[in-house]
């Protein structure tokens, strides 16, 4: 069934690097989104705009490499939006690499400032991969989230107003990779861990409740970022994951992949029901949620299209959280890649 129609020129380009991703009122963050992917390859941007009411369409289909697709009336986010990726991707992305970001994340892999993408598909092939694991990062300024609006006025850009994260830090401060239980795996296959931690984790999860000394043990030892990704973390790890991290945010993306017709997304690209061969490589999202302050998140909370219903988004809306900086002692500056050492890694022996 097709959910989709075209909205302007056909402007697909079937030798560049497909990036597909679906638009909602984000107008404010488009120009930073298409000029951070088109330096770091050379893209055909495939991108659903969801009844947008700010001009999102009229801009993006005046790009020179910006295919627009609409929504049929019938189609709705909520129950179709893995549909309108997978309609996309099986008639034009697939047996190719693809990036699948949303438009509040910039893509970061290994050695991206010394060389080109091609060098480390190049190197993805070699290894044998069809995915990409890639960690959310979450962004944010040194300002009250509720001030957390861009553009602001400055001149800056995007990296430039929010350039803060959470830097790589212990149990139970830092990110970690995880076991999928064999529950979920039976129905999404891919990926085999998860990836938790971050502003996100640290503002809405509360640290893990019945960490004791050998579940403390398990995580430390069991579920650091340095782990090989698609090693077996045994019963123990899979008991520990799924009693301690219940609930808690994902912060993982299937970021870059080699598309296979038929292939769906469970919802957003955080699962597939699909096994793929992940690479023991590692890439990052530089994701920044919040760019239109309090009113921004009051309208995510109302629409209720994020996780959970934007619960989280809700949340925020309820005591002071909006109206205190997110930076901590654990935070880092960013200016590089190279500042992701610890959360980002290459193709081991490349």
């Amino acid at each position: 069934m097709q959910r989709l129609v075209r909205y302007g020129e056909d402007r697909h380009d079937s030798t560049a690097l497909p990036v597909v991703a679906l638009a909602h009122n984000e107008v404010n963050i488009l120009a930073d989104f298409l000029d951070h992917y088109r330096r770091i390859c050379r893209p055909t941007f495939l991108i659903v705009d969801d009844r947008s009411t700010d001009g999102t369409s009229e801009f993006l289909a005046a790009q020179p490499d910006v295919t627009v697709f609409h929504p049929k009336p019938d189609s709705h986010f909520g129950t179709d939006k893995a549909e309108w990726r997978g309609e996309i991707m099986d008639t034009l992305c697939t047996g190719r690499w693809s990036l699948v970001p949303d438009l509040d994340e910039h893509f970061v892999y290994p050695g991206m400032q010394g060389r080109e993408i091609g060098s480390y598909l190049s190197e993805l092939d070699a290894e044998g991969a069809e995915v990409v694991l890639t960690l959310m990062i979450d962004m944010y300024g040194d300002l009250p989230l509720s001030e957390h609006v861009y553009p602001d006025g400055s001149g800056r850009s995007l990296a430039e107003c929010f350039p803060f994260f959470d830097a790589p830090a212990g149990f139970p401060e830092g990110y970690i990779m995880r076991p999928v239980t064999p529950k979920v795996l039976a129905k999404h296959p891919s990926p085999p861990v998860i990836f938790n931690g971050g502003a996100r984790h640290r503002l809405f999860y509360p640290k893990p409740k019945g960490a004791g000394p050998l579940a403390t043990w398990v995580v430390r030892n069991r579920f650091g970022l340095d782990r090989p990704v698609n090693a077996d973390a045994g019963w123990l790890g899979r008991k520990v994951s799924r009693k301690l991290f219940s609930g808690s945010l994902n912060c993982t993306k299937l970021g870059l992949l080699r598309w296979k017709r038929g292939m769906r997304f469970a919802g957003g690209p955080h699962k597939a029901d699909t096994a793929l061969r992940c690479s023991e490589s590692i890439a990052a999202f530089l994701h920044y949620p919040l760019t239109r302050g309090r009113k921004g998140v009051e309208y995510i909370a109302q629409r209720g299209q994020h996780a959970d219903g934007s619960e989280h988004y809700k949340r925020l809306l309820k005591g002071g959280t909006l109206e205190q900086s997110p930076v901590f002692g654990g935070s880092k500056r960013y200016t590089g890649p190279e500042d992701l050492a610890g959360l980002i890694r290459g193709v081991p022996g490349r």
